[in-house]
């Protein structure tokens, strides 16, 4: 299952945390703190279940959070 936020979500993900390569929100969404972030709560999603063999082109610069639901194999390109 996953969770692609587009372009207009990008202030409700909240700042994107230092550590990382600067794309990486600071909002947990499985567990989201909406009194930290509460703009999270009006962000529109959409979840996607893939089968084998299937794959999701994900845009650049479009949010997004990805669980596998079995043991699985996952790949990115970053173009």
């Amino acid at each position: 299952g996953g969770v692609c936020a587009g372009e207009g979500n990008r202030v409700a993900m909240g700042k994107p945390r230092r550590d990382a390569q600067g794309n990486i929100s600071r909002v947990d969404v499985e567990r989201p703190d909406l009194e930290r972030f509460p703009l999270f709560a009006k962000a529109t999603h959409m979840d996607v279940v893939l089968g084998p063999g299937e794959f999701i082109y994900i845009p650049a610069r479009c949010w997004h959070y990805v669980r596998a639901l079995t043991t699985s194999v996952s790949l990115n390109f970053l173009f």
